[in-house]
């Protein structure tokens, strides 16, 4: 019987709250600053019907981490198939056994009613280490799954509620960070915990028959409400791709496709024409590829509870053997950020032909930035793993009237950047530079966010300290929708200045930088939305008081000429400029001030010419 819609209502924001506990839980306990500052985890509830789980609410979540856990609960029940009981937690990564990359550890708790598990807490987080022959477990230059990571199928950490000490021991044993991992798997256990109980106080309230009815009420609603928007789509085939600059394995392009067919109140993407899996890092298995779909699509129904109603009425084609359904035993440690974001920019691309004022970037480009060492300040040499979030931010692009804003996109917008100061306690580096850069925010109608530089250098570390950077998105930067640019594009700089300086947009490890040396990177940033020419002039020259944009920049890419003695708009002069940028562009491309800069950093434009 169907529970009544109040009813409904108060439980569906019963367990988004519950949701947003589960995750605080994990954060507010958690060791390793991964977790408790940069936030790189995600919690969901899960409900299972006896023939299918659903996501049924997610709070503070990455979308690809929280939409992937479907898979691993999904995974959990196959695996453990008459085998699951009250007290268990089990433990799932390994990408070909419902994970989306080795580090995101996924751990899960069934909730049982009437001796059957009708509930799964989850939650998902990036742990620092897991094991492999790299420190931090992302090798870029792995060409099998082995060389990621400690890779194992589905474990009982508990088991009846009895810690199976050997299991627990495994975990601890295969990584660089045992007692960081310790305490976080207290944690990621703790929120799941919080999750039962609350939901346990739920069904106590309400009764289980109650509980079930609203959540299938709910997941109802949400289909129906989407199929309903799916209808005001106009029926018909919609392409799009996108393509990665290299797998670093001396492949490049390479290229995601998509095929987006809508047909009444149903949409089917289909990816078979994707290029074929390589031996490689850049992989991504379904359950990932399909993150990055169900994120676009979200993204086109901003006002729906976010639940597996939504994709009822979703289709979905993946070839086995593909960059976008891998299959063992190539890699997939760089899947959530290197080719799921091409996922995204292929999917938007498509949407942006029947719903162009929904589009935008939804995706991150990858700049990774890990450095291994051993810090000398306590006088210890204790071994340190860092990964500094300051390298990877400023994706967030323009969308049909508002400016990117902040430092994530909405796929990874759960996230922080850490807190230098804590960052400086934490590890022995001095950061000089972490900031927005004037010119290089993606021109566009709504303009991207600017790039974000960083400028950081060991400090008292004992040695030198080896760095991996990992860069995409240089080649092939995030795209702009409608008219706008394409954001400026990644690089990073080791040993700035110096004999042995190093410049990288793909991947090197072991890098060595002593103390006294600088690290750079750049952040290039999404893209811009509309054509930048028709942005209004007063929100051009708001951009150029703020330090966003300089009046060269104004000139050049928005044709925007300010009295610098006045520092005001030229408006005669400005229409003019505009009528001949405006004619000049419709025969040749074009490219903005920044992106022209960072062409020329990186060694791909003459330093005096476009």
């Amino acid at each position: 019987m169907a529970a009544d819609p109040v009813t409904t209502e108060i439980i569906r924001n019963y367990m988004e709250t519950v949701a947003a506990e589960v995750v605080q839980t994990m954060v507010r306990t958690a060791v390793q600053p991964i977790f408790n500052e940069a936030h790189d985890c995600s919690g969901g509830l899960f409900y299972y019907n006896n023939e299918e789980v659903s996501l049924i609410a997610r709070a503070d979540a990455v979308p690809n981490q929280v939409f992937p856990s479907l898979q691993s609960v999904e995974e959990c029940l196959r695996f453990f198939a008459g085998d699951l009981s009250e007290g268990d937690v089990i433990i799932v990564s390994d990408p070909y056994h419902g994970g989306s990359h080795i580090p995101d550890y996924t751990v899960v708790k069934p909730v049982f009613f009437d001796g059957e598990p009708l509930f799964f807490p989850a939650v998902r987080g990036h742990v620092l280490d897991a094991g492999g022959p790299v420190a931090s477990s992302m090798n870029p230059h792995a060409t099998e799954i082995w060389q990621e990571g400690f890779r194992f199928a589905p474990l009982k950490l508990y088991e009846k509620g009895q810690l199976r000490r050997e299991v627990w021991s495994l975990m601890l044993s295969n990584t660089r960070m045992p007692q960081m991992m310790e305490g976080d798997f207290g944690a990621m256990i703790g929120g799941c915990t919080v999750g039962e109980t609350r939901l346990r106080e739920l069904v106590e309230k309400y009764g289980v028959e109650t509980v079930r009815d609203s959540v299938e009420g709910l997941l109802d609603y949400t289909e129906r409400r989407f199929r309903d928007i799916v209808r005001e789509w106009p029926d018909g085939i919609y392409h799009g791709e996108s393509s990665l600059d290299t797998d670093y394995q001396g492949h490049e392009n390479i290229t995601v496709r998509v095929k987006v067919e809508i047909e009444g109140d149903r949409i089917r993407a289909d990816f078979s024409g994707s290029d074929p899996q390589t031996p490689s890092v850049i992989n991504s298995t379904r359950a990932n590829t399909l993150s990055y779909l169900y994120s676009g699509l979200s993204a086109l129904a901003p006002d729906l509870p976010i639940n597996s109603g939504v994709y009822r009425s979703v289709e979905s084609v993946t070839v086995p053997g593909s960059v976008v359904h891998s299959l063992p035993p190539v890699g997939a440690g760089l899947a959530t950020t290197a080719i799921g974001a091409d996922v995204g920019e292929a999917v938007m691309a498509a949407f942006e032909q029947f719903a162009p004022r929904s589009v935008g970037t939804t995706v991150i480009d990858l700049a990774d930035l890990w450095s291994v060492g051993k810090d000398g300040r306590s006088g210890q040499d204790e071994d340190f793993i860092q990964f500094d979030y300051h390298a990877s931010p400023c994706s967030a692009g323009g969308t049909y009237g508002v400016d990117g804003w902040g430092a994530w996109t909405p796929i990874f917008s759960a996230l922080q950047i850490n807190s230098i100061e804590m960052s400086e306690i934490q590890y022995p580096c001095l950061y000089w530079q972490a900031e927005y850069t004037t010119d290089t925010a993606a021109p566009g109608q709504w303009r991207g966010s600017s790039a974000y530089m960083l400028r950081r250098q060991p400090y008292r570390a004992s040695g030198p300290t080896y760095h991996t950077g990992i860069v995409q998105a240089t080649i092939n930067p995030l795209r702009g929708f409608q008219g706008g640019s394409p954001g400026v594009g990644n690089y990073m700089v080791f040993r700035e200045g110096s004999d042995d300086e190093l410049m990288i947009s793909s991947a090197e490890m072991q890098i060595a930088v002593h103390e006294g040396q600088v690290v750079v990177a750049q952040s290039g940033g999404g893209g811009g939305w509309g054509d930048p020419l028709d942005r209004d002039v007063q929100m051009v020259l708001s951009d150029v008081l703020d330090g966003y944009v300089s009046v060269a920049g104004a000139r050049h890419d928005y044709g925007v000429v300010i009295d610098e003695a006045h520092m005001a708009v030229d408006e005669e002069t400005t229409v003019s400029h505009r009528a001949a940028l405006s004619l000049e562009r419709a025969d040749k491309p074009w490219t903005s001030l920044g992106r022209l800069e960072t062409l020329r950093t990186i060694g791909l434009l003459p330093t005096d010419g476009e």
